[in-house]
């Protein structure tokens, strides 16, 4: 009987054997499954990392480039406006030597020429005169002196012409303003 009772109990404990490593065979199983899952995720998750990485660098870049544009056409600009504040002086020399040229016509019309291809240059460059028919205004004009006049704030008299590029002042216009007298108000 001792016999028997070994025989069982090492058949329990064969069959008990053989059930754990069932059981431990599903769980490698299982882990080798869930490994592979795990390790698919993470590697997702760093392809979206990447993917992200990428198109921040991508939206940077773009953003560099256009600033990059940007600067240049201001710098353009920039040059464009110094250049044409240097010949300024020589149109306004021409201007006042076509005024004082009254006596020899052929000379009065050479001045007239280059004043005009200088002008549709000017206008070519997007480079406007100032407007002194209006209303003093101090981003444009530069007041030099004042003077007695029934419309005060008014434009009298320009010294020198004024341009601006694109909005943006090359020159101011170098003008008289009118100016309403204090003391002939008091006496009335």
């Amino acid at each position: 009987m001792s016999n028997q009772n070994d025989n069982i109990d090492e058949t329990l404990q064969i069959n008990q054997n053989s059930q754990n490593a069932e059981n431990d065979y599903k769980t490698d199983e299982n882990q080798t499954q869930q490994e592979p899952k795990d390790e698919l995720t993470e590697l997702k998750e760093q392809l979206e990392k990447q993917k992200d990485a990428y198109l921040r660098l991508l939206a940077e870049f773009d953003n560099f480039r256009k600033r990059t544009e940007r600067e240049k056409f201001e710098i353009a600009d920039l040059v464009k406006g110094s250049v044409v504040r240097d010949f300024l002086p020589i149109l306004d020399s021409l201007e006042k030597a076509h005024l004082a040229c009254t006596n020899d016509e052929s000379i009065r019309s050479g001045i007239e020429l280059v004043l005009k291809a200088f002008k549709q240059l000017l206008e070519k460059y997007e480079i406007k005169e100032i407007d002194t028919k209006s209303e003093f205004d101090p981003n444009l004009h530069e007041a030099l002196m004042t003077v007695e006049s029934n419309t005060p704030n008014k434009i009298v008299q320009v010294f020198e012409k004024g341009y601006i590029y694109k909005d943006k002042l090359l020159r101011p216009a170098k003008v008289s303003v009118g100016k309403i007298n204090e003391d002939k108000n008091e006496e009335v």
